[in-house]
């Protein structure tokens, strides 16, 4: 092989002259990654760097170079399986380490400044495992390069260790060397899914996913790392303490002239920036995240190597614990100062100046498309492949209630319990532990379970009783048991897809439905809805600021979750108590862990369950496709939100509150936030607050729902094609108006009976006189020009078959619509209208006007408001100032539409 004339010791950012300028982007110019990797198969380098597969015994093919195969054997994957076992180790025990770390000085490890405090502690994060599969695909790499001769590490990689790194990673081979017998045990325990992660989030997912999303949310588990970690057996002990030594000698790497492009870490990062699926670069944007991942990873080990919460003590020269040290800050800081500050010449000095020019690119050319929509506007496409249809988005959303429903319903074991979510009360600052809306007294649900508890002893579940003499049948009681694991997985779905905008898959999968000792609950009632409430963080990440995000579910849905937590939780933790199957019952999350193995769901469990439930159609959604799909249709179809979307910063001049504010003397803010607070409710979510909130999620929902019934349900029905069959046989038909040759139900209108008949595809109203259209749902203008118009330009109706049925409708006595006297009381459902679900105004009856109809909840509020009636839309509501109900309109055409109450079939 011809070894190229690049070299490691060069700097990649003093080569001048080997890229033209304008064949690439000032974050490859910068970065000259085009550069290092010259001539070179981006394949094999970006295989080298990956995690060992799970089929043991084979060599792993890494790609082709020059015609010829490389690979790594299957032994050095056998070795690799051990490492990574060490690896997990090891940041267990810095884990534990971070856990017994002080706020102040975990404030000063995430601080980069040589001086200035940021009140910001270094934390764990929910991303931990995509974290820390980053490090362990370094170390795949550094250790499968190493099995190359120098010559074709320069050849393939243009990369070079040093002597000592060299030293320390033979030695780790040899203590891999003498595991041989554990490599079997060890090498399944990690997860499928977190190779899975890493190689989504960096390698396949062309920036999908972003690291930094999930690193701005701590999690706090201190408690779980020092109660859970134990050191491990001698061994791999050894192993582990081993891979931490090699992991410091490549962050404490120093060059005598600065430059730090003969570290591995930085070298690694131009292999992170490799896109397998196209074997081209990232750009900035989808460099940043790994970057973020890397840094953490850094700052973790260097907490690690500055303050050990245990000795490491097989190494050559002993590394004392922290409480060794006479000033444990004093040796921190003297750690951050020389190797975690900005502008210091090590590998993370030169990450921080990396990922700041990354996010200045990102801040002047701004964030990349990652979705294209259809011309008709019906369907778009997130990422590369990910379709995703609107028709398919409403109908999952009916799917997912439907569902929900029908399993609640098989639960209840025919039992139909008198509950009025309108009535139910709740206190949203009580916090009490093990307290919930279902011990308040005068919601008269604390002892509702009885119902179904006793229910159990005398039915049957599925053909087969539960119980027979005083024993319990297991085989029913596990059948029980196992659709209530089902109805919490579709629970998780509707309420993710129903809810208004999704949350993330870290908020929608921990929400508890009581107290406990250390946190509030997020499930409440409230204005006759089940709402879901979040403390919202990720603000709080980088402004040290939060607010609340409120989600009301849809009535329905609020109904049968109620009949959930009443009846069927309690009654499921009955059968797992006296069945003594404890991974059954439930805990104080909304949503279990369908193992048992964790407390409540986790992200990838989520996204399994939307996956599931929509596995039919062309894309299956995940929470990250899910909540990019319904930005992106919020965006284009539900253009009007919320007019305001801070109300503590009132800006209108004709606002209520701005008014009162200035009568008091005071700033709008002050006023609501110091002044008349509803102690109900937390300070920071007053009713103005909500009733945003409240609008956003009956936004999403009305919109699912309109665009169901006017997309979805019109395919379903396809009424035209009956109309086309007749057309034929008019065609044929010699006289059509004899009454001989007419269709029947056309000869028993001419007879002049007093009823409503169908004659292909149109209807004829006796009472109203009016000619409804079935396919258009809608009357028809009488006289000859407007029906003319009315079959030809929309039905495409011409020639004789037009003529023979303007003749037939010539016959019928049919009232104009200006003529129409609108019902302004509730009348029966009309039959050939659509049925529409809106809203009605009570307070209109005691004006001089009729009562408003409208399908919009939005528009409903706003006429509420101009009656000036002194009290906020949602407490309106709750006063039966306006309440929903059935409608329909003689007319769809623009301008015409009146709707009126009906009783509805």
């Amino acid at each position: 092989m011809e070894t190229p004339e690049l070299h490691m010791g060069s700097s990649p950012h003093s080569r001048a002259g080997v890229i033209n300028p304008n064949e690439t982007t000032p974050w490859l110019r910068h970065t000259r990654w085009p550069d290092l990797f010259r001539n070179r198969s981006l394949e094999v380098i970006s295989t080298t760097a990956q995690q060992p597969d799970f089929v043991q015994g084979q060599d792993y093919l890494l790609g082709k170079w020059k015609e010829s195969s490389v690979e790594s054997s299957a032994e050095a994957e056998a070795q690799l399986r051990i490492l990574l076992h060490g690896v997990d180790i090891m940041f267990n025990c810095v884990m534990a380490t971070m856990a017994r770390t002080s706020y102040t000085s975990r404030c000063w490890l995430n601080t980069y400044s040589r001086n200035d405090f940021w009140p910001h502690p270094f934390r764990a994060v929910l991303c931990l495992k995509r974290y820390i599969s980053v490090w362990k695909r370094l170390i795949c790499f550094v250790f499968r390069v190493l099995g190359f001769k120098e010559r074709q590490r320069q050849q393939l990689y243009n990369f070079k260790l040093g002597l000592k790194e060299e030293k320390m990673m033979h030695y780790i081979l040899f203590l891999a060397s003498q595991l041989p017998s554990r490599e079997q045990g060890h090498s399944r325990r990690q997860p499928v899914e977190d190779d899975v992660l890493s190689q989504a989030s960096s390698d396949e997912s062309d920036g999908e996913t972003d690291f930094e999303e999930d690193a701005s949310i701590g999690i706090d588990d201190s408690s779980q790392y020092q109660s859970e970690f134990l050191l491990p057996s001698r061994p791999w002990l050894e192993l582990s303490e081993a891979l931490f030594q090699l992991s410091m000698m490549f962050w404490t790497h120093q060059d005598p002239a600065g430059d730090m492009s003969s570290s591995v870490i930085i070298y690694y990062t131009a292999v992170m920036g490799i896109q397998r699926r196209s074997m081209s670069y990232y750009p900035a944007h989808n460099s940043t995240g790994g970057l973020a991942a890397l840094m953490w990873v850094g700052r973790a080990l260097f907490l690690e190597y500055a303050l050990p919460l245990y000795s490491y003590t097989t190494l050559a020269y002993h590394w004392s614990s922290r409480d060794q040290y006479h000033s444990q800050p004093e040796r921190l800081e003297a750690i951050r100062q020389r190797y975690l500050v900005r502008g210091c010449y090590t590998p993370f000095g030169e990450l921080i100046e990396l990922k700041a020019f990354a996010k200045s690119i990102v801040r002047l050319e701004g964030m990349p498309g990652n979705l294209s929509w259809a011309p008709d506007g019906r369907s778009f496409v997130v990422g590369n492949d990910k379709e995703v249809k609107l028709s398919d988005f409403c109908k999952t959303y009916h799917k997912a209630i439907a569902l929900v429903e029908e399993q609640v319903e098989e639960m209840m074991l025919g039992l139909e319990p008198n509950f009025n979510v309108d009535v139910v009360r709740d206190d949203l600052n009580c916090r009490k532990a093990g307290w919930s809306f279902l011990q308040k007294p005068e919601n008269k649900l604390s002892d509702a379970r009885e119902m179904l508890i006793n229910k159990l002893r005398t039915s049957q579940f599925r053909g087969k009783p539960f119980a027979t003499a005083s024993h319990w049948c297991p085989d029913t009681c596990l059948a029980y048991l196992n659709l209530g694991l089902d109805l919490n997985k579709s629970a998780f779905a509707a309420l993710q897809i129903s809810g208004g905008l999704p949350g993330r898959g870290s908020e929608v999968t921990s929400i508890r439905c009581v107290n406990t000792e250390l946190t509030m609950r997020n499930v409440f009632f409230y204005g006759g809805r089940m709402i879901i409430v979040i403390n919202y963080n990720k603000a709080r990440a980088s402004n040290n600021y939060s607010f609340y995000i409120v989600r009301y579910l849809p009535a329905n849905l609020s109904l049968s979750l109620l009949k959930y937590l009443a009846m069927i939780r309690p009654t499921i933790d009955f059968l797992s108590t006296a069945l003594k199957m404890p991974h059954y019952k439930c805990n104080e999350f909304l949503f279990q862990d369908p193992s048992g193995r964790q407390k409540h769901l986790s992200s990838a469990q989520a996204s399994g369950i939307l996956k599931y439930l929509t596995r039919d159609l062309v894309t299956p959604w995940t929470l990250f496709l899910y909540r990019q799909a319904s930005l992106a249709i919020s965006k284009r179809y539900i253009s009007k939100l919320v007019e305001k979307r801070n109300y503590y910063y009132p800006t209108s001049a004709d606002d209520p509150i701005r008014m009162f504010a200035a009568g008091a003397g005071h700033h709008p803010r002050m006023l609501l936030t110091a002044y008349a607070i509803d102690k109900a409710l937390p300070s920071r979510l007053q009713p103005e607050l909500l009733e945003m909130y409240y609008r956003l999620s009956t936004m999403w929902q009305d919109w699912n729902v309109q665009y169901y019934r006017d997309n979805c349900q019109a395919q379903d029905k396809e009424p035209c094609k009956s109309l086309n069959v007749t057309l034929h046989t008019w065609k044929r038909a010699s006289s059509p108006e004899s009454p001989e040759r007419a269709p029947k139900r056309v000869k028993t209108a001419l007879g002049g009976e007093n009823t409503n008949d169908l004659s292909d595809g149109f209807l004829y109203n006796c009472q109203y006189q009016i000619l409804i259209c079935i396919t258009c749902g809608s009357m028809v203008q009488p006289g000859t020009r407007p029906l003319y118009s009315h079959l030809n330009t929309i039905h495409q109706i011409t020639g004789a078959a037009c003529k023979t049925l303007i003749e037939r409708f010539s016959q019928y006595e049919l009232c104009r619509f200006s003529q129409l006297c609108i019902p302004n009381q509730k009348v029966a459902q009309i039959q050939g209208l659509p049925v529409y679900k809106g809203f009605r105004c009570n307070i209109c009856p005691y004006t001089a006007g009729p009562s408003r109809f409208t399908t919009s909840s939005d528009k409903i509020r706003d006429h509420i408001s101009s009656h000036k009636i002194g009290m906020t839309p949602m407490r309106a509501e709750e006063l039966r100032k306006f309440e929903s109900c059935y409608m329909q309109t003689f007319c769809s055409a623009k301008g015409r539409i009146r709707y009126f109450e009906i009783d509805p079939i």
